[in-house]
């Protein structure tokens, strides 16, 4: 029974640590988008980064939902010069995001990012866009599971 509670606690430690990561995430996401905008010269570019920024933190919807269909209604109403800048803050941001991610997730959970990458293509394999929301979480238990594991098997009065 003690296992099972210090599982618990490592995963919910560890679920706890993936959430601070993403707002992290958004929160880069966030000084990103308000660069971009300000540059650009987007009217009420924070009220707009901000927005975007917390839909960002929704894993399968990320800043795409927003920034995609807004460079197209510029660029099919003729403002074609904002449509570009427009997609490439969203090409900056998803770039620097892909770069980052696996790094600050990582230290957040305890767990290496290829390791979290592979559980989360895995759960999206078998459950589709919902895998992509808890794939981590995946990863966060077998780690659990494992340092539990670990530590049992590692502790001399256990070996008799």
């Amino acid at each position: 029974m003690s296992d099972l509670k210090d599982i618990f606690y490592r995963s919910l430690k560890g679920i706890k640590g993936y959430f601070k990561a993403e707002l992290k995430l958004a929160a880069l996401t966030f000084v990103l988008l308000c660069i971009g905008f300000y540059i650009i010269g987007i009217d009420f570019w924070g009220i707009k980064a901000l927005g975007i920024a917390i839909i960002d933190i929704i894993p399968v919807l990320g800043s795409g939902i927003i920034m995609i269909p807004w460079a197209l209604i510029h660029f099919f109403m003729g403002n074609t010069t904002i449509a570009w800048q427009l997609g490439l803050v969203y090409i900056v941001i998803n770039v620097v995001r892909q770069i980052a991610e696996p790094f600050v997730t990582g230290r957040e959970i305890g767990v290496r990012p290829l390791y979290t990458f592979i559980s989360t293509i895995v759960c999206m394999l078998i459950f589709g866009p919902l895998g992509a929301l808890i794939g981590a979480g995946v990863a966060i238990v077998i780690k659990a599971v494992y340092d539990v594991k670990m530590v049992r098997n590692s502790d001399p009065s256990e070996w008799e």
